[in-house]
């Protein structure tokens, strides 16, 4: 015969374990992060529909997009965002580097998560060109998290690592004023040894390490610029589940980069 104490102490025991389980809950986010070079392919040809597809094809939650034309005359005055928002379901979000070419030259977000809240983000200025960083809150069932998409300086030499490290640390500055769990993705322009890497690290972010095949940028000298790193808060612990860097050899001189990251509540 079992005794009644033990009998409920059970039952309490299961309650708690289910109750610690549905607080632990994982929830996947699939991010994906790919400099288009404007639609211009390794071939020379104008053919936006290539990286829609690509997109289209991976089913993300949430991409980050470098090297974005918004009516400009070399790409023939097309919103880029508006028509890779068409063709992939996503909600997009143009912003703006610089006035170019009768239009706009810049960065885009596409999600298919709602957005909290959105900014452009101005960065300090490099050399030849202007920069900003999409900053977006979007929420993800019950849960929300930052995900900033950042296109940081080019120009090469000491001038160029410290451009970049001060455009590191003002988005830092204003992520640490949000204070939510961050995702950070985009073309850095900077290798993982780099001061700003190195930076934000000490900043306590994780790198999505690709492995062995890391080399994002595919012409000259192949390198690895372009990553996804994340931090999480006391309240959301993000943690990678799997990161890829994708074979497209001809849509554009990068490669997509696309991460599944899991959000649990601590």
């Amino acid at each position: 015969m079992i005794k009644k104490s033990a009998f409920f102490t059970g039952i309490l025991i299961g309650v708690f374990s289910f109750i610690s389980c549905q607080q632990t809950k994982s929830t996947s986010l699939k991010v994906m992060s790919y400099n288009i070079r404007h639609g211009e392919g390794l071939d020379t040809i104008l053919d936006l529909s290539r990286a829609a597809n690509l997109i289209k094809a991976q089913s993300p939650h949430f991409v980050g997009l470098q090297e974005i034309d918004h009516y400009c005359t070399r790409t023939d005055s097309v919103n880029q965002t508006q028509y890779l928002s068409e063709r992939t379901n996503l909600t997009g979000t143009f912003g703006k580097f610089m006035d170019f070419q009768n239009g706009a030259y810049g960065m885009a977000t596409l999600t298919a998560l709602p957005i909290i809240s959105s900014r452009v983000l101005e960065l300090p200025k490099a050399k030849y060109e202007p920069r900003s960083a999409i900053v977006q809150i979007i929420q993800v069932e019950e849960k929300a998290v930052v995900i900033a998409n950042v296109h940081f300086d080019w120009i090469g030499g000491e001038e160029g690592s410290q451009n970049r490290l001060k455009q590191a640390k003002a988005l830092v500055h204003h992520l640490d004023a949000i204070g939510e769990a961050t995702i950070i993705l985009g073309d850095f322009n900077c290798t993982p040894n780099s001061p700003t890497m190195a930076y934000f690290k000490e900043q306590g972010f994780v790198f999505a390490e690709k492995g062995a095949d890391n080399l994002s940028f595919q012409i000259g000298k192949k390198v690895e610029i372009d990553h996804i790193i994340y931090r999480s808060s006391e309240d959301l612990k993000l943690s990678l589940k799997f990161v890829s860097l994708l074979e497209a050899p001809i849509t554009s001189d990068h490669r997509p980069l696309v991460a599944e990251l899991l959000m649990t509540n601590d």
